[in-house]
This record gives C-alpha cells, sequence and structure tokens, in this order.
C-alpha cells in the first residue's frame, strides 16, 4: 500500500468538500471506501500535496510544497503597493500571478508561473491509485466496436471557464495513466455533448474489468473520475 510522505493531511478539510467548495468545482459525490491513508487524493510515495492554499491536493515533490510556502509568506513584499491596473493584487515589476487556481494571485516570478501550471496538469500522475478519484461534473459514455471502443465526452456545464481539460485512464493493465486526449471550456465553464470521439482504444484486460476515465481541469489541478468505460474491456 502506498503512503504519502506527509505524516498527516494539512489544514484538513473533507476531501470531497474541500475541493469544492475552495475551487469552485461543485459538490462531488463521495469516493468509494478504500485503505487510502488520506483518501482518495492521497499521493504516491515520494510526493506530498502542494498545500498552496487551503484544499490544493496537487501532488508534487516535498521542495516545491515548500516554494508554495515560501511563495505565500513573501506575498506582500511582491505586490505593488499603490495597486495598478490589476487592483489591489497588481505585483511589482517582474513578478505575475501564481495561478495554482484562478483565484491564486500570489505574485511570483514567470517561472514559477509555469511551474504551477506543469503542476496542475501533471498532478493526477501521482495519487496513490487514481481510480478512486471521486467524480466531477464531466462524463463519459463508451461505444463498443469489434477491436476494443470509442469514449465519447457527454455534455457538463459548472467548470473553468476557458479550461483545458486532460483525459487518462486508469487501471488499464498497469498503474500508470494513459493519455486519451483533451477538450477546452467554452468561456462559461461549459463542454457540448459530443458526436467526435475523445479517443478510440483497443481492448486490453478482460471482459468483466472496467477502466476508469480521469478528467484534469489544468486551471486547477482538480482531478476527479468522469465514470468507467469497458472500452479497454475484450
Amino acid at each position: 500500500m502506498f503512503r504519502t510522505s506527509v505524516p498527516r493531511p494539512l489544514r484538513v478539510l473533507p476531501i470531497a468538500l474541500g475541493i469544492a467548495a475552495v475551487a469552485g468545482f461543485g459538490a462531488l459525490l463521495p469516493a468509494p471506501a478504500s485503505a487510502l491513508p488520506y483518501g482518495p487524493y492521497t499521493c504516491q510515495q515520494g510526493f506530498v500535496w502542494r498545500d498552496a492554499y487551503n484544499g490544493d491536493t496537487v501532488c508534487v515533490r516535498p521542495g516545491d510544497r515548500d516554494t508554495a510556502h515560501a511563495e505565500n509568506a513573501q506575498a506582500g513584499t511582491r505586490r505593488s503597493p499603490n495597486g495598478g491596473a490589476y487592483g489591489p493584487d497588481t505585483c511589482k515589476q517582474g513578478f505575475v500571478w501564481r495561478e495554482t487556481r484562478p483565484a491564486d494571485h500570489v505574485c511570483v516570478t514567470p517561472d514559477r508561473r509555469d511551474r504551477a501550471r506543469a503542476q496542475n496538469s501533471q498532478g493526477a500522475q501521482h495519487f496513490a491509485d487514481a481510480s478512486q478519484l471521486p467524480v466531477g461534473k464531466v462524463h463519459v459514455r463508451t461505444q463498443k466496436h469489434q477491436l476494443g471502443g470509442w469514449i465519447f465526452v457527454d455534455k457538463a456545464s459548472g467548470l473553468s471557464p476557458n479550461a483545458r481539460l486532460e483525459f487518462y485512464a486508469a487501471g488499464v493493465n498497469t498503474n500508470g495513466l494513459r493519455a486519451l486526449g483533451d477538450r477546452q471550456t467554452d468561456g462559461n465553464g461549459n463542454l457540448p455533448r459530443e458526436t467526435a470521439a475523445l479517443a478510440d482504444v483497443r481492448c486490453q484486460i478482460p471482459r468483466d474489468r472496467a477502466a476508469t476515465v480521469i478528467v484534469v481541469d489544468t486551471r486547477t489541478g482538480i482531478a476527479t473520475s468522469a465514470g468507467t468505460t469497458y472500452a479497454f474491456s475484450c
């Protein structure tokens, strides 16, 4: 059993409710019961929650968490004392908003903002068991064919506006995630019900087993389940 390297969750929130309240992702359904020590967002060995804000469970290396804490402590010294074009949170010259989520206006160097964006995209790859993630607002459907199946995105709303959503499959013969593709939400945070397949996959697991589809909102780093699929089942 994998365990995260933190001795205990930082500033504990009920995982499903905490993520929804902090990041505006809506109420999430409870995850299946498991032995994971810190719930469905437990990190793999060697990774910890980034903790850039209360409820931030993106899995990163301990050094990146320490850096996020240091950036939070320095936030006041990096803001323009007289405000500016972006209001009271305007950064001094040479600094930009970190944007681990849209509301994150901690001022950092541009390379640290790029790092935060990369962490949001990669965070789901470092969960102890991504198949345990709770269900979010995006769902998929499967249409089987002779060699496997097509996976389609169903209509969704209430997501981050203008966000890239990355889709993965968990539980396909390995502990890693299989990339399926990505989609872009519109300015209102909506996705249409699609007729073009997100992915055309070949069967690789026994017929009685399903894979879990994971979706990552790269603007927030929030990862949730989008349902299960038998497209990989033979």
